[in-house]
């Protein structure tokens, strides 16, 4: 390469960022727009459990490294994005095959992967949707104040700061939505609930529980229980 095509080749390198480099359009997560639809009308995950099979996308913000396609909650895999001319495509690494192209529906709300439609939500951990979709805002109990944030933290319940609802129902033991409520941010050492929204409250719900892992301590069989918690929904 001569002094003069090595100079030129420098100057379009830094005009040209590698692709790795370069901030990705489609950063953050992303719920399988099915799915939102569907709990957002029930207010039940575990009833639209079966409406869709590629459940989240999380896409870093950098075009480079892998990225997480989540299949109904319970496990996932990780994809690699291509460029395409001026699109890009979401591709498996094994086997390698292309998932679907990409196409924005809606700027930074809702896009199209294939034949799936996706829309954003504001967390960007995969194990986090229903914090937000379902549980995020302001409420009344016993003429208190409670407020359940989208990062999964609550106040203004009695010895609970943290809440982990359930999304995953591959395992269904119990027929009801269910979630942890805890002091510390461990879902596996909190108690379970059920939980139910009816008209403008959030119930929450003892379990009765009739068959016990005898090792895991784990409830196998069980009905609604007592009222623990009624939950007035306040307008924002």
């Amino acid at each position: 390469m001569t002094f003069r095509y090595f100079k030129i080749f420098v100057f379009l390198f830094g005009l040209t960022p590698n692709l790795f480099a370069q901030t990705n359009p489609f950063a953050g997560q992303w719920i399988n727009e099915k799915y939102y639809n569907t709990v957002m009308k029930t207010k039940s995950p575990m009833k639209a459990f079966s409406s869709y099979f590629q459940s989240n996308i999380v896409f870093n913000k950098q075009l480079k490294g892998g990225h997480f396609l989540g299949w109904n909650f319970h496990e996932g895999e990780e994809t690699i994005l291509k460029q395409v001319g001026n699109g890009y495509e979401l591709w498996r690494t094994e086997p390698k095959e292309k998932i679907g192209a990409i196409s924005i529906v809606e700027a930074d709300k809702k896009i199209k992967v294939g034949k799936e439609t996706f829309v954003k939500i504001k967390s960007t951990d995969p194990t986090m949707c229903l914090e937000e979709m379902l549980f995020e805002g302001n409420y009344e109990w016993n003429g208190k104040p409670v407020k359940f944030n989208a990062n999964g933290t609550v106040t203004g319940l009695s010895g609970v700061k943290y809440f982990f609802p359930k999304c995953d129902f591959i395992e269904k033991i119990l027929p009801f939505d269910l979630i942890v409520l805890n002091k510390v941010k461990d879902s596996m050492t909190g108690q379970n609930y059920i939980y139910e929204f009816k008209d403008n409250n959030l119930i929450i719900y003892n379990i009765d529980c009739q068959q016990q892992d005898p090792d895991t301590k784990d409830c196998m069989k069980g009905r609604k229980g007592k009222e623990k918690y009624i939950l007035k929904k306040i307008a924002n």
